[in-house]
């Protein structure tokens, strides 16, 4: 599993840093695809990322620097004749963006299936059901499946695999922090232990490296009291808030998290205008980390004020010191 950062800038892109946009490629292959600001498409090419595979899109927000690169990046996967599945999940409103572009810039439908997530916000009036349902039965795709969530649960996708979060920050317009869980995984199995109880390599070994009991010679034995497995492992947690002041449900979403990708928009010396805009400082991202006990800090979406991005980690670093400021095109790898 491994993060690639497609841009790290804030609001303005900059000769270095490209808006806002980061993917989680999964050990399948599968990409997550956190945020998509102007020109994502190109920096597809540019991560070596592939453009037909399984994808899901979480949108923070509406601000154009989170959204803007979702209708080009769309547009590419029409003219590369995608037939992969493709998920997209954002806040209510990100389908009558796309309904605008469909409509007024000719963004063409598709083929591939695709499932549309809007998530309500409970402090305002969502309008609830499949309002609207005849303008999109032909939008993008014949295949579409939207849905409109009312935002009740954190959970806003779940399949076997991972789960992922959607929680509301403290933010301008409706904002949500991400939240991406894996499934626990196997334990590790231990051949030759399985060879002194003289169990024969085959079928059954695949059933007790999923931790099932087992029948043999008359005698149920279990894996993980023999030895034979150790215990299942918790899975890996990527944790991102994009645009958010410091708040309690950001310290929340970052909780016991592997990575915690966060918005640092502002240097310490600049803290009251973080206050003022309702972002974050260096400092105060890595206070959030300290706080929520995560093993890795990641900062992005820095100002474009700032030339030399290396300061600011160093002032992370000075609270918690596990911390890295995140580049254009940066890999990072997350081992089991």
């Amino acid at each position: 599993m491994e993060l690639k950062f497609l841009g790290v800038s804030a609001a303005t892109p900059t000769q270095d840093r490209n808006l806002s946009s980061f993917a989680l490629r999964l050990d399948s292959g599968e990409l997550v695809i956190f945020d998509a600001g102007e020109d994502v498409q190109r920096r597809f090419e540019a991560a070596k990322l592939k453009f037909n595979t399984p994808t899901t899109i979480l949108i923070s927000h509406l601000h154009g620097d989170h959204v803007i690169g979702l209708p080009g990046l769309l547009f590419r996967f029409h003219l590369n004749e995608r037939t992969a599945p493709l998920r997209i999940i954002g806040p209510y409103g990100i389908a009558s963006f796309l309904l605008s572009h469909y409509h007024f810039i000719g963004l063409r439908a598709t083929k591939y299936p695709l499932t549309l997530i809007e998530v309500g916000y409970p402090k305002l009036d969502t309008p609830p059901g499949q309002m609207m349902m005849t303008h999109y039965s032909y939008f993008l795709s014949e295949n579409l499946h939207r849905h409109i969530i009312q935002h009740t649960s954190n959970d806003i996708f779940v399949n076997k695999d991972y789960r992922i979060k959607g929680m509301w920050v403290d933010h301008s317009v409706p904002t949500m922090g991400f939240r991406f869980e894996e499934a626990d995984l196997d334990g590790k199995f231990d051949p030759n232990r399985a060879l002194e109880m003289n169990i024969p390599k085959g079928r059954l070994w695949g059933i007790m490296q999923d931790g099932q009991n087992i029948e043999i010679n008359g005698e149920t034995i279990d894996p993980v009291k023999e030895g034979i497995v150790t215990e299942k492992r918790p899975g890996r947690v990527i944790a991102y808030s994009a645009d958010t002041a410091k708040c309690p449900e950001v310290i929340e979403l970052a909780k016991n998290a592997t990575v915690f990708v966060c918005e640092s928009t502002y240097a310490y010396l600049d803290e009251d205008l973080a206050r003022e805009k309702l972002h974050l400082s260096s400092k105060m991202a890595a206070e959030i980390a300290k706080e929520a006990n995560v093993k890795q800090l990641i900062l992005t979406h820095f100002s474009s004020r700032y030339k030399n991005i290396g300061t600011l980690e160093e002032e992370a670093k000075e609270i918690f010191p596990n911390t890295r400021a995140a580049k254009d095109l940066m890999e990072f790898f997350i081992p089991l």
